[in-house]
């Protein structure tokens, strides 16, 4: 939920194109409907083709016509609900009786290098960029894992590497190496000199990874940033936007995690240092042999051949110790979570960190629906006739009960087998029902769908309604009501919300275009307002006379706000107010009221810091915005994303909120003087991905990993 990791999700950081390709087969759909289109006074239209070939998504005319009395007759399908089983990902355990010279693990996945032929073989959670597939019967000298990517030294010297190449990481240099290193969204890799090259994602203006022209005996690569043990043995770092900084050795050994690293010194003492939140980066006072970092946590091996790890609790506290495997290691390989070793007789052994974002929960959250675990859970809410729908990314709604005595879970919507899941956000991201759902009784849900065999380029974010019928929406009524080319992984935003007013609105994020955010002429970045009752297949909503921009030449009339980057979630209180959770860049996650026609900063703003060089043109812009209420900043690795969000009414409407990267639960509150202050108010086990509201307005935490959380309201009276 978050940025171009993330929720990242991050927990992180990162638009996408809110036009039809004209030569798109998303086109087809247009054209297939353009007869009916034309035919009637209420047109949905395609702009003219820009400079990159895209025309506009197709929107409803500005002339409003009054929804009809009568609900549209509904197509009648036997409701056929299906049986699937849930069960949490199992531990990313690596093939047994293989025997492996060497590991790497990244975030979900890990690779070894087989003892017998020494090709490689990778394992893990995920493989959404196919991190996990190496190049059939290739064979290596050298493995090293990143986030969701996997890179190979060969016999010869060449590279090969394989899964995400958004920033151009898996497209190795040509040349001859000696050792390759692989990061976040980066890799580096040392010639027979001792000469460092890096590749992929830059931060510097000029676009170049510069390693600092020294010569390396060793080298590793984290997020945005990479270090070297020199021919001196002096450690030097660098990130991918400045130059370097050197601690004096020496220094034997080196391993450089997602935003801290160590080294070990000739004694075997390890020296850390960067990012301490989670006292990754203090180690103990023990003599190691070997040492390998991650994100939040650090483990080395000791004389004995022992583990010994820490790092991964709850910011603030003292080093806590880690558990880990017993027994004797020989190599260690660790990725965020995701931690690998061998044994002696190179038998590997994998594990996932058990609470590395807190080792307590909070005792106003509880376990909901019997302890069940989720597929990626994304949202939450009531549904008409009892139970709660749950809404898993990769394509389906169930139907839940909350109590042990209530009725068995039952699908209510699968569309797996048209949903496109689940490469960056992309999947079934939000759903909501008509509020008046006796006139109105339908299911709108927002999605990645493939509409043909060509790949990426035929994946469309779509709006679609769906009639229910007897408790099932009929999936074979679809009514597609919005749908446009999707070609970037991130910023989709996503939450489909009702208002007070009756309206629906839904956020969209910028996918990946931040100048789409300030373009009234497509619906990127924006929240728009649309009215869905009686929609037909001729005219599927109308955009109500009311909306801010319904008159303004050369905008779409949906638009309701704009100037946002990824609104992941949002939520309506009792007095109307739109508590809007956006997600940052590199420095600022915020919190927004919106309203009719603001504009709320982004690209020019994140959060309310100024992204223009001169002062003057940031000071003329922000007066012409709405500020947030919130905001904090983000170091893309124990704050990455910010999580929003819903109003509770039995706290007073105040807003709740949590980060992809901490699995915490804040609430914010106003102050008295006019301002707004945010509450910790429960610790979670695992990172949460978004939040819901059910029955009675129960609260649910959705956690990226475990059981769904309830919040209890035992505990509310000693709220602040």
């Amino acid at each position: 939920a978050a940025r171009a990791e993330s929720p990242d999700w991050g927990a992180g950081g990162a638009i996408m194109r809110l036009m039809l390709s004209a030569d798109d087969p998303t086109r087809r759909f247009l054209l297939a409907a353009a007869g009916a289109f034309l035919l009637l006074p209420l047109l949905y239209l395609t702009a003219a083709c820009s400079g990159d070939g895209a025309a506009s998504l197709p929107r409803a005319a500005v002339t409003i016509h009054p929804p009809p009395t009568a609900t549209p007759a509904l197509t009648a399908l036997p409701a056929t609900p299906v049986a699937r089983p849930l069960a949490a990902p199992a531990e990313p355990a690596p093939p047994e009786d293989i025997a492996f010279t060497q590991l790497a693990a990244g975030k979900y996945h890990a690779c070894g290098l087989r003892a017998d032929d020494a090709t490689a073989l990778c394992w893990g959670h995920y493989n959404d960029y196919g991190e996990q597939n190496p190049p059939p019967l290739a064979k290596f000298r050298q493995l090293a894992a990143g986030l969701h990517f996997t890179c190979g030294l060969q016999d010869g010297g060449g590279l090969l590497c394989w899964g995400n190449n958004e920033y151009g990481q898996a497209a190795p240099p040509e040349g001859e190496f000696a050792t390759v290193t692989v990061g976040r969204h980066h890799a580096c890799a040392l010639d027979a000199a001792g000469v460092a090259t890096c590749w992929g994602e830059s931060y510097a203006a000029d676009g170049e990874i510069e390693a600092g022209g020294a010569a390396f005996t060793e080298i590793g690569a984290g997020a945005g940033n990479s270090c070297g043990l020199t021919t001196g043995r002096d450690l030097m770092c660098w990130e991918n936007k400045g130059g370097p900084a050197i601690t004096s050795g020496p220094f034997r050994a080196l391993a450089v995690g997602l935003n801290h690293r160590c080294a070990l010194r000739e004694d075997g003492a390890a020296l850390c240092l960067g990012d301490n939140r989670f006292q990754q980066a203090t180690p103990p006072p023990t003599a190691f042999t070997a040492i390998a970092v991650g994100w939040r946590h650090s483990c080395g091996i000791t004389g004995a051949g022992w583990l010994e790890c820490w790092g991964g609790t709850r910011p603030g506290r003292a080093g806590q110790r880690l558990e880990a495997p017993g027994g004797e290691f020989t190599a260690l390989s660790i990725g965020w979570r995701n931690s690998c070793g061998l044994r002696p007789g190179d038998q590997a052994v994998c594990w996932w960190q058990p609470d590395i974002s807190g080792q307590v929960v909070s005792p106003n959250l509880a376990e909901a629906f019997g302890g069940r675990v989720f597929d990626h859970p994304v949202d939450l809410f009531p549904w008409p006739g009892g139970g709660l729908a749950v809404v898993e990314r990769q394509g389906t709604i169930g139907i839940y009960s909350d109590s042990p005595a209530g009725p068995p879970p039952r699908v209510a919507l699968d569309l797996t087998a048209h949903t496109y899941c689940c490469q960056g956000e992309r999947g079934m991201l939000s759903a909501a029902v008509a509020p008046r759902f006796e006139e109105f009784p339908y299911l709108y849900v927002y999605y990645h769908a493939r509409t043909g065999d060509d790949g990426d380029a035929t994946v469309v974010g779509r709006l679609s309604r769906f009639p229910v019928v007897d408790g099932y929406a009929r999936a074979g009524s679809e009514l597609v009501m919005l749908e446009f080319y999707d070609p970037a992984l991130w910023h989709h935003g996503g939450a489909v919300r009702f208002g007070p007013d009756g309206m629906l609105y839904l956020g969209i994020g910028d996918n990946e275009r931040p100048e789409n955010a300030a373009d009234l002429s497509n619906l990127r970045g924006k929240i728009i307002r649309i009215d869905p009752r009686g929609g037909t297949a001729q005219q599927p909503y109308l955009a109500p006379a009311d909306n801010p921009f319904v008159n303004t030449p050369g905008a779409l009339p949906e638009i309701w706000a704009y100037g946002l980057r990824n609104p992941w979630r949002m939520d309506f209180d009792r007095q109307g107010r739109l508590f809007v959770a956006d997600v940052g860049e590199d420095s600022m996650e915020e919190v927004s009221i919106a309203a009719a026609g603001a504009n709320m900063g982004w690209p020019v703003l994140e959060g309310s810091l100024c992204h223009e060089d001169s002062a003057e043109i940031c000071a003329n812009f922000a007066a012409g915005t709405v500020a947030p209420i919130y905001e904090y900043e983000n170091d893309d690795t124990s704050l990455c994303a910010i999580i929003g969000g819903v109003t509770v009414p039995w706290l007073g409407d105040r807003f709740i909120f949590g980060d992809l990267c901490l699995a915490k639960v804040w609430m914010l509150a106003e102050d008295g003087a006019g301002g707004w202050e945010a509450h910790e108010l429960a610790q979670a086990r695992s990172n949460i991905l978004s939040f819901g509201k059910g029955h009675a307005d129960t609260i649910y935490a959705l956690a990226t990993s475990g059981p769904i959380l309830r919040l209890e309201r035992g505990g509310a009276a000693d709220l602040p």
